[in-house]
């Protein structure tokens, strides 16, 4: 599966149902073969494959010489995705010089998928002309279910071949077929190659997901074969998710069934993954086991889990400190990955050994090792077709870059070199997504459009349902509309245009960016310690930090802890900064610091640390943060090119409960207030959501701060859709006082909480796909809302937040809370902050007066809880100009 089977995640959506053909008793040849026909696209081998013999006898009876060939070639298709022997090949070749197949384009199509089921098993690339010539074939004969299956096909080799763009089009096409045509068989077998592809691409829960509706479908359909994939994908995905007692489960089931079946090529997967899962409680076990997964797969010439268990087994190897068996087992995968054409897999087998060299000390083989990874992931790289599924390959590829980085900054004391890593995976992505724009703004045909509309109502319907049954029901049903959304789109803003021809930033060019008042601080979490690339000015170096990956997630963990239990003071604080901040030299720290933090660091704000005097860093510093250091080059060169003419757009007041517009005075109102708005769509479990009284005076104040020319939506006005009606490219500071929603599961729904008019199509939700279609010139957008910097981390490429969709839209910098904010206390905090940015502060600074100012008036007993969460992303530290052009 690892290296055969994984698809980059596409369309999988069960919205058309299936009339299922009724089973004939199979009495003559031909209605034996109708029968075997059926249950072989249904996956159902066992059951087709004695058909297949019974008809070809039949026929040979019968003195049918093409009804026998036909059945044996059903036959030999069958056998061969159990095991595709060399007999077998041979076998099917000679039927390819048959003239009487030659002759016969549907005797040709059975002979062409046999031969294509056991050129995958050798290596993928060599089915691409069969796929091809069966695809040609099944137009020819008007047989949309084969054609739909090739293109599937044709699709997995695609993204084997590093073309995600295509690979992403045609699998979403086939599947989207597949449904109409009815073709349930291989509808689940596609689609749970998509789920195990989710999983592999760093997304379990959502991989899960796929291959759970996968089995469920199965399930329903009479003689469907056993989705051993979706059994697969789902053990995958519980065991990437450390569920590892149901992955046993899921695994004892699914390789008992292969068992009883005899079906090989699913056992051998199976035990590969029975293998991955013992190998963190019981390593021991765990090499017995993929000792004899890799003979297994030898004995049958299983040549793609072959490939995956060697390398399972070097990981395991690896990990125990045997370094002599690691790298003979390493050396193994590497050959036979690249064997297999497969350069989605190359890169980690490279990673592993590059890091098992490093530690027997062949320091420069390791680091030719690396860079031949780095390379081969970029060239996968180039060919992504959005933001989504680079975040998710950089997400799941990161060891190779964490690997590179460790080994030059320790091994080499080579810090540029180690710089450049880092920014290869940090700074490419977020150039490529800031060049990526829309997710699905281009995508205009009919079953898209469908899916957006039955989106927005589907999520009206969540907003406002209160059983768990009902709820539940919706988002079964969520998801699947979800999956039809593929992601595209094109540069729309000034920044994403900046970024077209970008390239990772260089030490010397964001070293001439800085002020001497400046320092960019890279963090990078790691085993056994972390490390932090300083930059300043004049100097640049890594400073490796005691605590390692696991332990600062503790930390992150209890300090959150410590901040929703409002304390005044917490030991955390205190420990995170002598973790994170003590470690650096001084003069390193300089009065402004712009923090690129890694994993569970995007959790915490920098300025409410302590150090051992009680003292917040928020005293001596201005803190600001950047996604990576070429993000924050690209926003700084942008600086001043699009002025946007009217300073100020707010949002708020938005009515929630319906109690709340008793005394409305518009019929509007009073429609738009009809039902209440529950806390959060996307669980089970609903809770009304409050209104934010303050929010309008919230919205007001700094209105009036910024004079006549404001925009304020207040109120029944504060919808949506009229956001999205008014020219958002010519404000220069948005500003949107609401509720917010995050999740760390499918980062894509989070979203604002705007109202919703009755009179149009909008949820209510100005969700993260949404955001990255609008069209910004804002110096500042700030989100005073709960949770808006907060989503789910993609290992080097950072964190999924709505925050981060803002500054892809083309916002400068954003303002955004990391966890629940005070209505009353945000409305003192916003207004200080404003009267700052007025009297001509840049963004940082101003917070950082607000925020003191605060402590100031409360003589510093007040909880970090009501000022620390806001945060400010970008380039913060020109000022806004407020006054009027």
């Amino acid at each position: 599966m690892r290296a055969s089977r994984s698809s980059f995640p596409a369309v999988f959506t069960l919205l058309f149902s299936l009339s299922l053909l009724t089973r004939a008793a199979p009495s003559q040849p031909q209605t034996t073969l109708t029968e075997a026909d059926r249950l072989a696209m249904l996956y159902n081998w066992p059951r087709a494959i004695p058909l297949y013999a019974d008809a070809e006898s039949g026929f040979r009876r019968l003195n049918d010489p093409v009804g026998a060939l036909e059945a044996r070639l059903g036959r030999l298709r069958a056998e061969a995705y159990d095991e595709a022997s060399p007999a077998l090949a041979a076998e099917v070749d000679g039927d390819l010089r048959n003239p009487v197949i030659q002759r016969e384009p549907r005797l040709m199509l059975r002979s062409m998928a046999a031969k294509a089921a056991i050129e995958e098993e050798v290596n993928e690339d060599y089915s691409r002309a069969s796929w091809q010539k069966i695809q040609e074939l099944a137009k020819g004969l008007g047989d949309a279910r084969w054609q739909a299956r090739a293109q599937a096909e044709l699709g997995i080799i695609a993204f084997l071949d590093g073309d995600m763009a295509t690979a992403t089009q045609m699998l979403r096409a086939a599947l989207v077929s597949l449904y109409l045509q009815g073709d349930m068989g291989a509808a689940i077998y596609y689609g749970s190659i998509v789920g195990n592809g989710k999983v592999e691409a760093g997304q379990p829960e959502e991989g899960i997901k796929y291959c759970q509706t996968a089995i469920q479908t199965a399930g329903t359909i009479k003689d469907m074969g056993f989705p051993f994939m979706a059994y697969e994908g789902k053990a995958r995905g519980l065991i990437a998710l450390q569920r590892s007692a149901e992955a046993k489960q899921v695994l004892d089931e699914a390789i008992g069934r292969a068992q009883a079946q005899n079906a090989l090529a699913a056992e051998a997967q199976l035990l590969v993954v029975r293998g991955k899962q013992e190998a963190v409680a019981n390593p021991q076990e765990a090499i017995k086991d993929l000792r004899a997964a890799i003979d297994f797969c030898r004995q049958h010439d299983f040549r793609h889990p072959l490939a995956w268990a060697t390398f399972e087994l070097a990981t395991v190897y690896r990990d125990q400190g045997d370094l002599e068996h690691a790298e003979l087992y390493a050396a193994m995968a590497e050959r036979r990955t690249e064997a297999l054409d497969d350069r989605y897999h190359l890169p980690e087998d490279l990673a592993l050994m590059a890091d098992i060299a490093a530690g027997a000390g062949r320091i420069t083989a390791a680091d030719a090792l690396y860079r031949r990874a780095e390379d081969v992931t970029e060239g996968l790289l180039a060919s992504l077709p959005s933001r989504q599924v680079e975040s998710s390959l950089i997400g799941t590829l990161s060891n190779v870059y964490l690997g590179h980085f460790r080994l030059s900054a320790v091994r080499l004391n080579n810090v540029s070199e180690a710089f450049r890593i880092l920014e290869s995976a940090r700074g490419r992505a977020i150039a490529d997504q800031l060049r990526s724009g829309a997710r699905q703004g281009s995508s205009s045909d009919q079953i898209s459009q469908a899916a957006r509309s039955e989106l927005n109502q589907l999520q009206t319907e969540l907003l406002h349902a209160n059983s768990p049954g009902e709820r539940g029901r919706l988002l079964e049903r969520l998801f699947e509309t979800e999956q039809v959304l593929a992601p595209t789109g094109a540069p729309r803003t000034g920044l994403q245009k900046a970024a077209l021809r970008a390239t990772p930033v260089t030490l010397p060019a964001i070293q001439n960016s800085l002020s001497p008042s400046e320092a960019v601080l890279e963090y990078v979490l790691d085993d056994p310690h972390s490390f932090c690339l300083y930059i300043t000015r004049d100097r640049v170096g890594v400073s490796r930090l005691p605590a390692s990956r696991a332990e600062l997630g503790k930390l992150v963990a209890a300090y959150r802890e410590e901040i929703s239990d409002r304390l005044y003071s917490t030991s955390s604080a205190a420990r995170l900064y002598s973790a994170l901040l003590r470690p650096l030299p001084a003069p390193i720290l300089k009065p402004s610091l712009v923090v690129v933090p890694d994993g569970e660091l995007n959790l915490i704000p920098f300025d409410a640390l302590a150090d051992e005097t009680g003292e917040y860093v928020l005293g001596s510093h201005v803190v600001s943060y950047a996604p990576s250091a070429t993000a924050l080059n690209l926003m700084r060169r942008m600086r001043g090119l699009s002025r946007a003419p009217v300073t100020f757009l707010g949002v708020g007041g938005v009515a929630y409960q319906s109690s709340a517009l008793s005394g409305a005075t518009n019929d509007k109102a009073r429609d738009h207030g009809s039902a209440t708005t529950v806390s959060d769509p996307f669980s089970l479990i609903a809770h009304p959501l409050p209104n934010l009284p303050m929010s309008a005076d919230e919205v007001r104040s700094a209105g009036e701060i910024f004079g006549k020319s404001s925009v304020l939506l207040l109120g029944a006005n504060a919808t949506e859709g009229a956001f999205k009606a008014e020219p958002l490219d010519s404000f220069k500071i948005i500003h949107i006082a609401a509720h917010g929603i995050g999740t760390m599961n499918f980062p894509d729904r989070a979203a604002l909480v705007l109202g919703r008019d009755p009179m149009d199509q909008d949820d209510g939700l100005l969700q993260v796909p949404e955001i990255r279609e609008l069209h910004l010139k804002a110096d500042l957008v700030t989100l005073s809302a709960c949770d808006t910097g907060a989503g789910r981390l993609e290992g080097e490429e950072g964190i999924e937040t709505i925050e981060r969709a803002f500054l892809f839209a083309g916002a400068r910098s954003v303002l955004a809370s990391l966890w629940a904010v005070s209505d009353i206390y945000t409305t003192t905090l916003m207004a200080q902050f404003y009267r700052n940015l007025a009297a001509g502060q840049g963004e940082a600074e101003a917070l950082r007066e607000a925020k003191l100012n605060m402590l100031k008036r409360f003589h510093g007993q007040v909880a970090p809880f009501y000022w620390a969460g806001f945060t400010l992303v970008g380039d913060a530290y020109a000022p806004v100009a407020t006054w009027e052009d």
